[in-house]
């Protein structure tokens, strides 16, 4: 990989001397040696144990195996590979001399040529063409037209207002599912049938079977059937991103608008600064009233901003690592992010976040821990009281939105003691119909503030192990892989922000919002996808 120049200046500088000084008496004292041989040990016993055998093993994907589903999944596979050789020659002249390929190599060609030395349209891209591909990376072609369009419907359909929230949900669908298509089509007309299928695919399309059953028995059927489409669309989008994005270039491409997009959500949290807009006073315990600022841009709720940034701040910093020549700029997105998860004033996004960067520091950094610990204790005592104070009301029970969710809780556990087999139907409608027998006073909610709860909640017990197995396909291989050091950055950050993410689930339901919903389930598709390149560069 190429080195980066702010790495030579940090080693050169002061600083960057006494780190390295600090970190040499730190790994050769007592207490470092006592500290890394317990680690190692504890992940000896892990990778020894059940769990870590299960965890480490080489998980079946779709289609592997002599069984049923595997020999029909092979069955459609060989189908598909049979229209497209004979349809392909027929769609490659179609589409190569289609309007939209003759339009879009005008346009391309267009601003190409007028923005092709300009850093703002490197930056709007990743500066893909600049990434280095890590070591383990499989193999490096063109990145298909289809992920750059991806990047842009994930890029800019969050800046939607929410006040227009059925209108950029319905764009979503609209998108995926025409990229999808043009993606096939792209395929076929290539003479390209290396379809990728993933090991979390399998246990996802049993989630989606299952959220189906859910609509079908639901409370509020037209509501859970809208939620149904959300769902599929969420699904396949995770398919998609697994299968166009092969390398960190191409990873880059997809995250460039993203990451402008977030840029620009940024500076709309900033004019909310200085121009706030009305917010409900549920969202400020009202000891903090007036010390603490609560932006939410285009997202419509402070939580829902802050789950945004958690799940883009990791895969920006792995970027920003795995272009070595383009640091400096690609600091920028890192930095405006920063800024507004603190402007959030979102307690659960600040820890979330924070848990996501360490484990991200633990997973490819480890020897860079005590730094870790100590700025993060830093941190801490140089913070604002306002800030302090509202971090710490996250753990008292005393503060005003935590017993609120609380209440929601224990009218959540008590409509389960009812409907725990098939769940109340997909959605909030379908919840919220259910919940009100069983909310306690002053306890109203659209969710329940808990991802497994609201999963249970709706579609019963079938549905809790449904999204558990697809959740746990959907992070082991990224991790497993992303821990190798010849493995992409970015792909070792993926893992981490889906953690962090969850764990803010555990005080709120983070798949609520659309926006959200999409952007989890495409980022667990790109660590998917790059993870897939590992296991074709060893088959091969």
């Amino acid at each position: 990989m190429v080195r980066s120049p702010l790495l030579d200046v940090w080693e050169t500088s002061l600083v960057g001397r006494l780190a390295a000084w600090f970190l040499g008496v730190w790994e050769a004292s007592l207490t470092g040696r006592a500290l890394a041989a317990l680690g190692a040990f504890c992940a000896r016993v892990f990778a020894g144990s059940l769990i870590g055998r299960f965890w480490y093993s080489d998980w079946p994907r779709s289609g592997d195996g002599d069984g049923p589903v595997s020999r029909a999944l092979g069955g459609l596979r060989r189908l598909a590979e049979a229209v497209g050789r004979a349809a392909g020659p027929w769609l490659r002249g179609l589409w190569e001399t289609s309007l939209l390929v003759a339009l879009g190599g005008r346009v391309a060609r267009a601003v190409g040529g007028l923005l092709a030395g300009s850093h703002l349209w490197g930056l709007f891209w990743g500066y893909a063409g600049d990434v280095a591909p890590a070591p383990a990376e499989a193999e490096d072609r063109p990145t298909s037209p289809v992920v750059y369009l991806l990047g842009l419907l994930l890029g800019l359909l969050p800046l939607v207002p929410h006040t227009l929230s059925g209108l950029s949900t319905a764009a979503m669908i609209a998108g995926v599912w025409s990229l999808a298509g043009l993606a096939v089509l792209v395929r076929f007309a290539r003479g390209e049938f290396d379809w990728r299928a993933p090991s979390a695919l399998l246990p996802l399309s049993f989630l989606l079977l299952v959220v189906g059953a859910a609509a079908v028995q639901s409370l509020a059927p037209a509501a859970s059937f809208r939620n149904l489409i959300i769902w599929l669309t969420a699904g396949l989008l995770f398919w998609l991103v697994a299968d166009q994005v092969r390398t960190s270039r191409d990873a880059a491409a997809l995250l460039g608008p993203v990451l402008a997009g977030a840029m620009l959500m940024t500076l709309w949290a900033v004019y909310q600064v200085f121009r706030p807009p009305q917010v409900e006073e549920s969202w400020v315990d009202p000891e903090q009233a007036g010390q603490v600022i609560r932006v939410f841009a285009s997202m419509g709720n402070p939580n829902y901003l802050a789950e945004y940034m958690t799940l883009l701040l990791p895969p920006a910093i792995g970027l920003w690592l795995q272009n070595p020549r383009r640091q400096l700029p690609l600091a920028l997105p890192v930095a405006m992010m920063l800024l507004t998860l603190l402007l959030t004033g979102s307690r659960g996004g600040w820890l979330a976040t924070a848990g996501a960067l360490g484990l991200f520091v633990l997973l490819r950094f480890r020897r860079w821990t005590v730094f870790l610990a100590l700025g993060g204790l830093a941190l801490l005592l140089a913070a604002p009281d306002a800030i302090l104070t509202r971090l710490l009301s996250a753990f008292s029970l005393a503060d005003t939105s935590n017993q609120y969710r609380v209440n929601i809780w224990i009218g959540v556990l008590a409509m389960l003691r009812e409907h725990w087999v098939l769940g109340v139907g997909a959605g909030a409608e379908a919840f919220a119909k259910g919940y009100q027998a069983f909310m306690l006073s002053e306890a109203r909610a659209a969710h329940a503030h808990n991802v497994p709860l609201e999963i249970f909640a709706e579609m019963g017990i079938l549905g809790l192990i449904a999204a558990v197995w697809a959740l746990l396909a959907a992070l082991r291989r990224p991790f497993v892989v992303g821990a190798d050091r010849q493995s992409s950055y970015i792909l070792a950050a993926v893992p981490c922000a889906l953690t962090g993410l969850l764990v803010h689930g555990l005080v709120d339901y983070v798949w609520y919002n659309p926006k959200i919903l999409f952007a989890f389930w495409a980022l667990a598709g790109l660590g998917a996808g790059l993870a897939a390149g590992h296991r074709e560069e060893r088959a091969t």
